[in-house]
């Protein structure tokens, strides 16, 4: 009686508190957590403090706080407990069940004769499924490896880009210091050409702290945080520059092994679906068991193991309406559309490769160009042998914007013959995957003390 009455009160003390009231109190943390970041911002300030770390710190702090990552890592735990549950599935399952039974007139009877019951439930069904689920969840479990891989690698190639982008963003700078320099000594003039010049100074530095800014916010975002200072240590940056004769993308175990790999699954998922549709014109076994309960406090007869009930069944269903057949004619129908998206797919991207190749070698003929003419202007510059200051200006600004923007080409052509490149992965692969119990347990831990602070917030 006790037990049942309990179950019931917890049940209905969920509404115990009144709607307005529990609105009020989120409604009160919510206000307190958006005063509290308008007031930082209103200080010109961050609740994220700063940031300032290496490469390699850098990859270890990517490693628990990008969101991208945490996803992937996620889908490689949930293959993982679905591999487990084919087994798992096995295990009987266990149900107590509390009842009761009175009428109206009778309500002094009420919970007077409860009934508790044990049941238990083999679910041997399961049986005849087992290889088809422990093959399906192994390559389920594989996909999520090789995904997980895959956003690891643009995950780091984000974070490298984001490296360049400072020192991309240091270079404007210095242009921009000269450009004020040379824009203070025409400070005198009042012409026409000398305002213009000033305002399109300001301008360009203006241009140049809202490009600043949106890279802080783009770092911050990176990691889940909002830094309000952020500097990357350039100094262990790895290389990742190639020379043209390194790029023979014949060699498939070191270009694209992992994304041929992802491609082999994705068939394999395709010709899975055929077979199961095929499969459905099969008869399907099925095993039934009934028992009796575990235990019933009603009766005075002790489970006995005889009285369990098997029922081996062998079920056809016929397709006697053309649903499995209508099935396989809209697969054969889709599947020359398909095979026509692969083809394009192979196409377009062996045709990047090949004129990433050729860009390349462009872009670093033009790009070494570039810099020794900024080299050699600015010497002149500085030498007094410019005359006009202000095509002194207009010229090294021009040269400034045409050298980043060769860099920034030159930084995503080797990013993208990097992200298929294995060779120059393996160590990176082999520290992330080691990492991840780690990780998985520091992720743990901080949930822990997450909860721990907000029971302690609350109760202040």
């Amino acid at each position: 009686m006790s037990s049942l009455c309990i179950v019931v009160a917890l049940d209905s003390c969920y509404v115990m508190t009144p709607a307005e009231e529990r609105v009020r109190m989120n409604r009160d943390e919510i206000e307190s957590e958006y005063l509290s970041e308008l007031s930082f911002q209103q200080r010109g300030k961050s609740q994220g403090g700063e940031l300032k770390v290496g490469w390699n710190q850098a990859l270890d702090k990517m490693y628990m706080h990008n969101p991208q990552l945490l996803q992937a890592d996620f889908k490689v735990e949930d293959a993982v407990n679905q591999q487990k549950r084919v087994w798992t599935n096995l295990i009987p399952l266990i149900t107590v069940g509390v009842s009761d039974s009175f009428e109206l007139e009778n309500i002094e009877d009420a919970f007077k004769d409860v009934n508790l019951r044990v049941y238990s439930y083999l679910p041997l069904g399961e049986v005849v499924k087992l290889p088809k689920q422990m093959y399906t969840k192994k390559l389920l479990y594989m996909a999520s490896q090789l995904s997980a891989e895959q956003t690891m690698r643009q995950e780091v190639i984000a974070l490298y880009r984001l490296f360049q982008k400072q020192e991309l963003l240091k270079l404007e700078y210095r242009a921009l210091q000269l450009e004020g320099e040379l824009t203070k000594s025409v400070a005198g003039l009042e012409d026409a050409d000398a305002l213009k010049l000033r305002e399109s100074y300001l301008e360009a530095y203006e241009g140049w702290k809202d490009r600043y800014e949106e890279w802080r916010v783009a770092v911050g975002d990176f990691y889940m945080n909002d830094y309000s200072k952020v500097e990357f240590m350039v100094r262990s940056l790895p290389d990742i520059s190639y020379k043209q004769s390194e790029l023979d993308f014949s060699d498939s175990g070191r270009w694209g092994m992992l994304q041929l790999n992802l491609l082999a699954l994705e068939k394999i998922s395709e010709d899975a679906q055929i077979l199961d549709t095929y499969i459905r014109y099969f008869p399907r076994p099925d095993f039934n068991v009934s028992a009796p309960p575990l235990y019933s406090d009603s009766g005075s007869a002790a489970f006995d193991p005889a009285e369990i009930r098997i029922g081996p069944s062998l079920n056809w269903s016929l397709d006697t309406r053309g649903v499995v057949t209508e099935q396989l004619n809209r697969i054969k129908r889709e599947k020359p559309l398909s095979d026509w998206r692969k083809d394009k797919r192979r196409r377009d991207e062996i045709r990047k490769l090949l004129e990433g190749k050729k860009a390349l070698r462009e872009v670093e003929e033009e790009l070494e160009k570039t810099q020794l003419v900024v080299k050699g202007y600015r010497k002149a510059v500085m030498s007094g042998l410019v005359a006009d200051p202000q095509r002194a200006i207009r010229t090294m600004r021009t040269l400034r914007e045409k050298e980043v923007r060769l860099m920034a080409k030159q930084i995503e052509i080797y990013t993208a013959f990097w992200l298929i490149d294995e060779e120059r992965w393996t160590k990176t692969t082999q520290r992330w995957q080691k990492a991840r119990l780690i990780r998985a347990k520091a992720r743990k831990e901080e949930r822990k003390r997450e909860e721990a602070a907000n029971k302690a917030k609350k109760k202040r």
